[in-house]
């Protein structure tokens, strides 16, 4: 904790009254800040942890995006911008460590619940708002562009045995199905060219706080990329495999198209998004059970991850 007040005091000029974890995310570790200065929220990506690798290449550039977007847009606060450093930074770098820091949003995570009539407007209208949005916005974005990559490098190379107990081997048949089909799904989208706009591309009930409205967080997986990167959650009886909650495509295709009428829906596009996120998910899971010091509990919990990714990709084969 006291790395964490030197990086607060000098970096942001605030001095903490009281630091203690909360509930974060698989990348980054969490901390709520008392303070004078007002309450906040910093995330701690420990930058040995293989998941976190991708995302600091990008972390500086997506940070900056998600700032513009909250100056120059009507997502004006309706999502979560970092607190700029003393230096107008949006991020503060260690040798083993990335900070970044919000204000804290005062509210519930709607992750096991599903999503009010209310909520699903909302975040209709925060969807559709974020896809007006591309090539107006004043940074060089190529390096979030989509490519169409299916990530499985650690699946497409791991041996079939039968008699190893991990889902992931139990299942080689099926997510090597499952590969084959998403690569050749990527090159049917890749050939329609379709007109690409800024995406969240993480939008689910984690992602979400409810406080006076609805605000969506975590924008460390920005693209620029087809509308379905992030549509591809509320279509079908998907949201993040919960289908006894029913869809929310009827509540919020409407609403999304009065904000982006030239919207045309593709169910090849959003069926390849639902695919491959499912077989990024495996494949990172996967990768973290092979290279993370990880303690027993923490070993289950992947474990039981990749089970019930497993299981929902199965389902859409």
């Amino acid at each position: 904790m006291d790395e964490y007040n030197r990086i607060l005091q000098n970096e942001y000029g605030i001095v903490a009254n009281k630091v203690f974890p909360i509930t974060g995310g698989w990348s980054a570790l969490a901390y709520k800040i008392e303070s004078e200065n007002g309450t906040f929220f910093l995330k701690v990506y420990e930058k040995q942890k293989i998941l976190t690798d991708s995302q600091l290449k990008k972390l500086d550039l997506c940070m900056n995006v998600v700032s513009w977007l909250e100056r120059n847009t009507a997502l004006q606060g309706k999502i979560n911008t970092p607190v700029l450093t003393k230096r107008s930074d949006v991020m503060v770098e260690t040798q083993d460590y990335s900070y970044l820091l919000f204000s804290y949003i005062d509210g519930i995570t709607p992750q096991t619940t599903p999503l009010t009539i209310s909520q699903q407007k909302e975040l209709a209208e925060i969807s559709g708002e974020l896809h007006r949005h591309g090539t107006d916005i004043p940074f060089d974005l190529s390096s979030i562009q989509e490519t169409y990559e299916i990530p499985c490098a650690e699946l497409s190379s791991m041996k079939y045995n039968l008699n190893d107990s991990l889902c992931v081997h139990r299942h080689y048949d099926m997510i090597m199905r499952a590969i084959e089909q998403a690569h050749n799904m990527a090159e049917r989208v890749k050939s329609i060219g379709l007109p690409h706009v800024l995406c969240h591309t993480d939008i689910h009930g984690w992602n979400l706080i409810q406080s006076s409205r609805l605000v969506l967080i975590d924008w460390e997986s920005i693209k620029l990329a087809p509308a379905e990167a992030d549509l591809y959650t509320f279509w079908g009886d998907w949201y993040w495999g919960d289908s006894k909650w029913g869809s929310y495509w009827e509540t919020f295709l409407p609403i999304y198209q009065q904000l982006c009428p030239w919207y045309i829906v593709n169910e090849d596009n959003l069926r390849f998004y639902q695919i491959r996120r499912h077989i990024e998910d495996i494949n990172d899971f996967y990768r973290q059970y092979l290279y993370d010091d990880m303690t027993e509990n923490e070993t289950n919990e992947v474990i039981s991850c990749l089970e019930r990714e497993c299981r929902f990709l199965d389902t859409l084969l």
